[in-house]
């Protein structure tokens, strides 16, 4: 007789299973990348599809943000400066921003934040392994969601817009709102909803999405990154995205 499957291993075997059935329903339906200069799957990454379309039937209702704890993750930090770009400043600076900004977006409409940094300094310390700091921080919270805060780098400096990216089945779907809610908000190319196995959203108990906002390697979108008018409005964008995914659940 073969050894009983455990409960955890049973639901692990699931979601993995609901992953690749994303992914290749994405295909099926033809949903292919934007036109363009599109981004090029690294190691581990599959496009799924741009995020948009007819949104009309979901609810928006900021009231649904109340009582809900939420995990940010402003990237980088510390003696880790993210992307350098071409910008005027670093991607730990204008990540740590955007996260101030949807903070007291979220704290006025009644959730719980918490941030793994609110400075520039390293999530548990100079010894710590960053990844494994915030991590643990999300695991340890409670919370009902957690959200990874990035400026992304590509070599061709000619590629412009954002990406969300999830790992497990449970974060597709905070993915896609916030990739609605940014690419709204800024007016940003929709370059899509992407599998990845980065550390911080395939370790988190809770469901998790990581946010590239735009790219430091494009001069205009560099600038317009460190802009805090810019930065206010992408936390906008995110904060809208939540609405829309704890609206609809």
């Amino acid at each position: 007789m073969g050894k009983a499957r455990s409960k955890n291993q049973i639901i692990l075997q699931s979601n993995a299973l609901v992953t690749v059935l994303l992914l290749l329903l994405s295909f099926i339906l033809g949903l292919n990348s934007p036109d363009g200069d599109t981004l090029p799957p690294r190691n581990g990454e599959y496009t799924t599809a741009p995020v948009g379309g007819d949104t009309g039937q979901l609810r928006r209702d900021p009231a649904s943000l109340r009582g809900k704890i939420i995990v940010i993750d402003p990237g980088h930090g510390g003696i880790n400066p993210g992307s350098r770009g071409v910008g005027p400043k670093p991607e730990k600076d204008n990540v740590l921003a955007v996260a101030w900004d949807l903070k007291g977006m979220l704290e006025y409409a009644g959730a719980k934040v918490i941030m793994t940094r609110d400075g520039d300094y390293s999530p548990g310390g100079p010894k710590a392994d960053q990844l494994e700091a915030r991590v643990d921080i999300a695991n340890r919270s409670r919370g009902d969601i957690y959200v990874s805060i990035h400026n992304d780098w590509n070599k061709n400096s000619r590629i412009t817009g954002t990406t969300t990216y999830f790992y497990s089945p449970d974060g597709y779907r905070l993915a896609a709102a916030l990739q609605r809610g940014v690419t709204a908000e800024l007016s940003s190319r929709n370059l899509g909803v992407r599998w990845a196995s980065y550390y911080v959203i395939k370790n988190t108990v809770i469901p998790a999405a990581l946010v590239e906002l735009g790219f430091l390697s494009n001069k205009q979108e560099a600038i317009l990154l460190s802009t805090r008018s810019y930065q206010t409005k992408a936390a906008l964008g995110i904060y809208n995205g939540l609405v829309e995914y704890f609206s609809n659940r």
